[in-house]
């Protein structure tokens, strides 16, 4: 009589998961002195969150509200009805800074751009990492206000450098006759030491400043940073 394993194929053994692994010749983990942890690739490090405090000054209806609700949330976040800034609004967006692990927590203060209660803006003012001065392209009016509003945030400021950024606003509307040139907007740019930007938030055109600034204070972080170190 034959044994009753006779004829049958060979007996399979039972293949632990740890043995496969080790036996797969694509499989790194299985080769001695290579040996890495499998997960390693999927664990980044936590962000590094710089926190940026923006305040956007400007006449009334020239569009700051606008520009800190599209940038937040999108051309659907555009207002379809005027509704006036009183007092503050504050809008919180996060820029990824490319190339690095660098978070800009963008904090936006919408200051109301009229004369009654600007002393409560002034604390926001004062301690503001960075400002955005708005106007209407289609408003001369609004254009020529920004010395004031400019002259305004020195007061406040006192010694502090004003760091930021001058804004035409409601480029859709640029063609109306008697609006305000680019080149008037650039010299006004130059001469105060700011940079010039031209959005139209209808169309969602209004990333382009915040992206500055986010990497401008992420620019002077490391900056900062570099000079504590040498100090040791």
């Amino acid at each position: 009589l034959k044994h009753p394993a006779a004829g049958r194929g060979p007996r399979c053994r039972k293949v632990r998961r740890a043995d496969a692994i080790a036996m797969d010749p694509t499989n790194g983990c299985g080769f001695e002195g290579e040996a890495e942890d499998p997960f390693g690739q999927l664990v980044k490090p936590p962000p590094l969150i710089l926190r940026c405090k923006v305040v956007l000054v400007g006449d009334t209806a020239t569009g700051k509200t606008s520009l800190a609700q599209v940038f937040q949330g999108g051309t659907q976040a555009f207002p379809k009805n005027y509704n006036m800034t009183i007092g503050i609004e504050m809008t919180v967006k996060r820029v990824n800074i490319p190339d690095s692990n660098v978070v800009v927590e963008m904090y936006i203060v919408d200051c109301g751009g009229f004369a009654i209660g600007q002393d409560t803006l002034h604390p926001h003012w004062e301690n503001a990492n960075a400002v955005m001065l708005v106007y209407d392209v289609s408003n001369p009016d609004s254009f020529k206000s920004l010395s004031s509003w400019y002259e305004e945030l020195k007061r406040a400021r006192v010694e502090s450098a004003i760091t930021g950024v001058v804004i035409a606003s409601k480029m859709d509307l640029a063609d109306r006759p008697g609006s305000v040139t680019e080149e008037a907007g650039k010299q006004f740019s130059q001469e105060k030491g700011l940079e010039f930007f031209d959005v139209c938030a209808m169309k969602g055109s209004v990333d382009e400043p915040f992206h500055f600034l986010a990497d401008f204070f992420h620019t002077k972080y490391k900056d900062r940073k570099v000079e504590l170190e040498n100090l040791h």
